[in-house]
């Protein structure tokens, strides 16, 4: 049974979630969505996580499920708010440490990169962290898309959709499949995945430009040298997407940040590919290996 729980952020505002308690409960995940989605559509893995022994809370970032108004007021972003939703993310897993448990941290695509800052923001705040369908090294191009964001996003066209900037940061994606039946292919390889992603109002909304703005603004910043400087060598990190996943440029993306990070003396960084799968490895056909994975990572056999 999902619960509802909320954190309050220092500018005064709430972001919203939902929390999925486990009984005889040993360890605790926290998510942070992708892009385009909300965090029910996680409720099947939070229940198989459930039945291990695993607590989990999943926070929506601003304009998306519980944090937007309506289905029309999607992907709202306010000013900074790159920098609150990362914050909102460590009070969600300082909720979630209250009962005592280890606690872990997942960020999937657009929550990946934001769990990329939060591990420069908050060093050793969380027992590991766990990056879904990533990406990294691409710090010039996120520059320049942020440059241009900054161009031609203004107060009266904040709130609107930004079509230069969509389909600079998401066009190639479904070009990266060939043959495809959607334009949401890329996503999974399961069609019936792909098929509900295209039936649910709740994802798939257009961008604001306003969010273009401030989510290139974070992109832009996550990879310097001073930033990353900042990560702990004591962290743990599990970096896991499908080698098909266009997101990740195919493997590359991960590839790198699981280098880089290995290359920052982060001695505990382990990477998995995983073949015939694309963006949502929580959503594949075979996701109970990906399920499995995590798992042992948060529990893992002694």
């Amino acid at each position: 049974m999902a619960e509802k729980f909320e954190v309050r952020i220092a500018s005064g505002e709430v972001l919203k979630g939902w929390h999925w308690p486990a009984q005889d409960a040993r360890v605790n995940l926290t998510i942070i969505t992708g892009m385009n989605e909300y965090a029910l559509r996680y409720a099947p893995f939070a229940e198989w996580m459930n039945g291990k022994g695993v607590n989990v809370w999943c926070l929506d970032a601003f304009g998306q499920g519980r944090n937007a108004h309506s289905v029309d007021m999607q992907e709202r972003w306010p000013e900074g708010a790159f920098k609150k939703n990362v914050e909102a993310i460590y009070r969600m897993t300082q909720l979630a440490a209250q009962n005592g448990l280890p606690t872990f941290l997942m960020g999937h695509s657009m929550g990946s990169f934001m769990v990329q800052s939060f591990l420069e923001t908050y060093p050793e705040a969380t027992s590991g962290i766990i990056l879904c369908g990533t990406n990294g090294g691409q710090e010039k191009l996120m520059k320049a898309g942020y440059t241009l964001a900054r161009n031609i996003v203004h107060d009266r066209n904040w709130y609107k959709e930004n079509r230069t900037l969509q389909s600079m940061g998401m066009g190639n994606f479904a070009k990266a499949v060939k043959d495809r039946k959607t334009e949401y292919d890329w996503l999974s390889y399961n069609e019936e995945n792909v098929q509900a992603y295209i039936n649910d109002p709740w994802c798939g909304h257009w961008n604001t430009g306003g969010f273009w703005k401030e989510f290139l603004g974070g992109l832009s910043a996550i990879w310097g040298k001073k930033e990353m400087a900042r990560i702990s060598k004591k962290e743990k990190v599990f970096i896991i997407a499908g080698e098909d996943d266009p997101v990740g440029r195919m493997g590359k993306g991960p590839s790198w940040l699981y280098d880089k990070y290995r290359s920052l003396g982060i001695a505990d960084t382990r990477l998995k590919l995983y073949p015939h799968m694309r963006h949502e490895i929580l959503n594949e056909t075979e996701r109970e290996t990906v399920y499995r994975d995590i798992l042992d990572f948060l529990l893992p056999v002694k």
